[in-house]
Formats: C-alpha cells, structure tokens, sequence
C-alpha cells in the first residue's frame, strides 16, 4: 500500500513538473486587477491623496517588474529547446520505468491478494495516470516535430548555401583551366615567332652584307669622277680670276687719276672756307666781347642788389627773433601768473579740504564752503534733486570720485543728496568743490543759503518767502537681505530689527515740522511694500508683505516720490539695488508738504558698474514743484 501511495505521488510531481504552463507577464498582466474606481460623493482628503499618489508609485513598480518579467520569459523561450530535449530522453525512461512499476504493482496486488475493489481503484488512478502521461508526451511530441521541422528548414537552407559555394567553386577551377591551357597556347604562338623571327633576321643581315659591297664599289669610282671634275674647276677658277685682277688694276689706275685731280680742286675751295670762317669767327668774338660786357655790367647790378635784399632777409630775421624773445618772456610770465594761480587755487582747495577733518576727528554736522556763489530760487519755479546712494565700503579704486561727478557733469541741480560710506561721501563732496553740509549718514550739496543744521539735515531758504527741509536717512542692513537671497527665515529677522531702525527714522523726522516741507534721501537697505503684491511679474515679489520702514513713512505723510510718479512697479521697477538674484529698490526720495512732478533712474558712473561682490547700485533724479 505504501508502494502505491509512494508511486502515484512521483507520478503526479513528475507531472506538475513537465506540464505547468511557464509563468509570463502576459498572463500576468492579465491577472492584475484595476482598483476600483472612487464611489461618487466620496470624501478627497490629503490622506487619500498620499495613498493614491503611494498606489500609483505601486503600479509603476508592479509594471516595470513585469516588464523585467517578460523580458526574461523571453530568455526562457531561447533555452526551452535544450530542456526539451533533455525531458524528452528523461520522460522516455520515467515512461519505461512506469510501465515496468505498474506490471510489479500488479503483480504484487494479486501476490498480496487486494480485493477487487481496492485493484479496480489502482487500475483507475493507474488509467488515468497513464492518460496524463501520454497526454504529457503527446505535446511533447508535438513541440519535438515543430522543432524538427525548425531543424530540417535550417539543413535545407544550410545544404543549398553549401551547393551554391560548391557551384562557385566549380566555376572557379574552370576559369583557372581555362587560364593555363591559354597560356600553354600562347608560349607556342610565341616560340613559333621566334623561329620565323630568327629566319628573318638573318636574311636580313645577308642582305646588308651584299648592299654594303655594292656600295663600297660604287663609292670608289664615284671619288675617281669627283677629283677630276675639281681639278678641272681648279683651272677654270684660275683662269676667271687672272681677268678679273687685270680688270680690277685697270679700275683702280683710273680712278686713282681722279681722285688726284679731285683733291687739288678741293684743296683750294678748302683754302679759301678756312679763311671765310676765320674773318667770321673774328666778327663773332667781338659781338661775344660787347656782350659779355655787358652782362658783366648787368651781373654787377644783380649782385648789389643780392646783397640789399640779404641785408633785409637779415634785418626781417633779426626782427622775427626779437618778436620770439618777447612771446617767449610773455609766455614765461603767463606761466609764472598760472603757477601763482595754481599755487592759490590748490592752496583755496587745501583750505577747503581743511574744512574737513580726518575721519576719525569729524564731527558732524559739519559745513564745507567754496566760492560757489549762494543763490535764491524763484517763488514758482520747480526744484530738480538728485539721490546717490554710493558704496557702504570705502573705494579701492581713486578713479571712482571722477567717474560719479562727470557721470552727473551735465545734470543742473542745486540739491544733491549722498548717502554711503562718510569716506566716499568726502571724496565726492571735494571733487564736485560745491557748498555742502556733511550730516549722519551722507552729505546735502546744494548752493541754497543754510538756514540750519541738524545730525541728519539742514534747512534751506529756497525763495524770499519759502525754506525746505532736507534730511538724509542711511539705515544699513544686510541680514534681512541676505537671509531672503539664502532661503532662510528673513521674516524673523526683519522683526528683530524693525523696531530699532524704526526708531532711527522717528529721530530723523523729529528734527522737523510735521508742516514744513520736507524731501528725504533715504537709503533704507529694504524694499518698498508697494512694489510686492500677489500680481507682480517678479516670481519672488508674489507675496503680500508689508514692509515695515515704507509703511511707517508713509504713514506718517510722506510720498514714495518714484512709485508716486510712475505708472506702476510692474512697468516701472525702479532698482536702485542689483545682483546676481536680486533687484530692488532700497534707496528713495520721500518728500511731504511737496508735491513730486517727475523722477527717473540715473546712472551713478562706476557705482553703477558691478562690483567684486556683484553688486550695482543706482540713483535717482527728481522734480517737485515747492508750494
């Protein structure tokens, strides 16, 4: 009985084994089940929305494991056919063995002497045993033939390639046949043209041999005619050139008798040319002698007139050097007056620049005077200003002074307000050599009468009848700034040191009246809340934050000059302040009890160049109309 059970189970784990379908992801795929869709009216939560957003990670890896899965199912296919070959020789022994098992079992059951219903119910698991096996092996054969013919396609195609190379190399063999039997063709051809050529040769050299004799021969008696034929020319020539020299001597006699008589006639017309010319070269030199008497004469006057005419030239040179020596001496004297006024000019600057003290001793506020004269506006006309924020750190670079006065040369302004490093601040003051009042925080230029001072401002007399009070507020701050540029949290750090620069600006409008106007140049390191709103184009601005310094001026009835004149901070930005990734505006004019016309950005020379720390700046010019 145990035999039995031990049998079946083999049988049906060799079974599972042969038969199991190879897992793929198509059938998978197909297996995956879409999650069900959301009721309607369901409740969406962030919670939800995580375990769906977790879902759909899970899918996506679920997919690409079952892509994984497919492509090395493929794999699998490629080695099924070793497998299958191996199984087919295995499933033949297990087939055998079986067989064998069940005729043992059956012997055994009848040795043991199993009842007939206990045999009828082996012979049926027996049956359909056998039933699965065949059935296993049925497919196996059918996969085996499919293989085969795979097989046998692969021979043909492979047996037709072989018969086509052979075809080729057939071909081959015949051409080289064919090439050698030409070849033997050809060296007999050419041997028999050897021979023929060799016949022909020595004709050819007998026939050379005979046709030199002949002309040897000929040659021989045709030297015999040719010396008598010359000899008789010899003696013909002699006997034509004996005529010819009687001939020639009886020429020359003749001709020699004339020539004599010739030369006597000659001789005597000669006689009597040499005596002709003779009387006229006679008449020529005394016609030479009267003229050259007479350029004599002439030559004489031309000399003393030579000598007239150098005595001028020396005359009008010795003039020219003495009008040269003077201009030199005027020149010599202007440029000892010029080095006398340079002297006093740099001696008026060295006073001027005495005015102010070395950094470390000056005391503020303090009032630097030139020669510029002072001046009254009149009752209606409107006041230009200027506001430069220069560097907060001390100029490396001398040229900078240079550059921020011409860069406003041709501005006519009669306020300008700095504001920046005191250093800076004095550097630009004595260049411009305008009258200025050095305060906190920067300096007032302006040629307007000085009513009076305070730390941060002065009071002008404008007109007859009117004063205006000016104020510089430099309120320095990088931390809020550079927390905002680092990501960090800017906020807190604006609320810790509100409250002190708040303070600072209570000061400076303290030193005022609330209705006497006013104009400020402020620098006050943040920016304006008017220029961040949620529908600003600048990504960063989107919020709504109320910055605290130009709220409290504005409550406090003061106009943001360049917002108060421009369309908008969407079309107008404005950017006194630019980096890399920043632009704002932190320095302003604010003016109260004056009313702003116009302003426009200005270009401060080499502050508004970037710097080492990539960082420009920008000014402002303004027109407010004094009521």
């Amino acid at each position: 009985m145990n035999r039995r059970i031990v049998l079946i189970a083999i049988a049906l784990l060799l079974t599972i084994l042969m038969g199991c379908e190879t897992y793929t992801a198509r059938s998978a795929k197909e297996s995956i089940q879409a999650p069900t869709p959301v009721a309607e009216g369901e409740l969406v939560t962030k919670y939800s929305l995580v375990e769906a957003e977790a879902q759909a990670e899970k899918e996506a890896k679920e997919a690409a494991r079952l892509a994984e899965q497919e492509r090395q199912a493929e794999a699998e296919e490629l080695q099924r056919y070793e497998a299958m070959q191996e199984s087919i020789a295995s499933l033949e022994a297990e087939k055998s063995q079986l067989e064998s098992n069940l005729k043992e079992t059956s012997e055994a059951l009848r040795e043991e002497r199993l009842t007939t219903k206990d045999l009828r119910t082996l012979i049926d698991e027996s049956n359909l045993l056998a039933e699965e096996l065949q059935a296993t092996i049925t497919t196996l054969e059918s996969e085996i033939k499919r293989l085969d013919e795979m097989l046998q396609e692969n021979q043909t195609a492979l047996k037709d390639e072989q018969k086509n190379v052979k075809a080729l190399q057939e071909l081959l063999d015949e051409r080289n046949l064919s090439v050698e039997y030409q070849d033997v063709e050809h060296a007999e051809v050419i041997k028999d043209f050897q021979t023929t050529i060799g016949n022909l040769q020595a004709d050819i050299d007998a026939l050379h041999q005979e046709i030199e004799e002949k002309e040897q021969a000929l040659s021989e008696e045709k030297l015999a005619y040719e010396m008598l034929t010359y000899q008789a020319g010899e003696l013909e020539n002699l006997l034509s050139e004996q005529q010819s020299i009687n001939n020639e001597l009886q020429i020359i006699m003749h001709e020699a008798e004339l020539k004599h008589a010739a030369e006597l006639d000659s001789l005597g017309a000669v006689q009597e040319q040499r005596l002709l010319e003779m009387q006229n070269i006679i008449d020529s030199l005394k016609i030479d002698n009267e003229l050259l008497t007479a350029q004599l004469e002439e030559k004489t006057q031309t000399l003393e007139e030579r000598l007239r005419l150098e005595q001028q030239r020396i005359d009008e040179a010795r003039r020219i050097e003495e009008e040269r020596l003077g201009k030199q001496r005027e020149n010599a004297e202007e440029m000892r007056k010029a080095e006398e006024a340079e002297k006093a000019r740099l001696a008026a600057l060295e006073a001027e620049y005495q005015q102010i003290p070395p950094l470390e001793d000056l005391t503020l506020p303090r009032m630097y005077t030139t020669d510029e004269p002072t001046i009254l506006s009149d009752e209606n006309n409107p006041l230009n200003v200027l506001m430069l924020p220069l560097d907060d750190i001390r100029w490396s670079d001398p040229a900078m002074k240079n550059l921020v006065a011409t860069s406003i040369s041709d501005i006519k302004t009669p306020i300008i307000m700095v504001t920046g490093h005191m250093q800076n601040v004095i550097d630009l003051v004595r260049q411009l050599r305008r009258n200025a009042v050095l305060v906190e925080g920067g300096a007032i230029i302006t040629p307007f009468h000085v009513v009076s001072t305070t730390n941060h401002g002065i009071r002008v007399q404008f007109s007859n009848t009117k004063t205006i009070r000016l104020s510089i507020a430099y309120l320095p701050e990088y931390a809020v700034l550079d927390a905002f540029t680092s990501g960090n949290d800017w906020k807190t750090i604006q609320k810790q040191v509100t409250s002190d620069r708040t303070k600072k600006l209570e000061e400076i409008l303290a030193e005022g009246t609330t209705n006497e106007p006013t104009i400020i140049g402020a620098s006050l390191f943040e920016p304006s809340y008017q220029d961040w709103s949620t529908f600003s184009p600048v990504p960063y601005r989107q919020i709504d934050y109320i910055w605290p310094l130009s709220n409290f001026l504005e409550e406090s009835s003061f106009y943001d000059v360049y917002r108060a004149t421009h369309f908008s901070a969407d079309t107008d930005a404005g950017n006194t302040f630019v980096t890399e990734n920043l632009k704002e505006r932190i320095d302003y004019l604010y003016s109260r009890k004056v009313l702003p016309l116009q302003s426009s950005m200005l270009t401060i020379g080499g502050e508004s160049i970037p710097d080492a720390n990539n960082i420009a700046r920008y000014g402002i010019s303004a027109t407010f109309l004094i009521p």
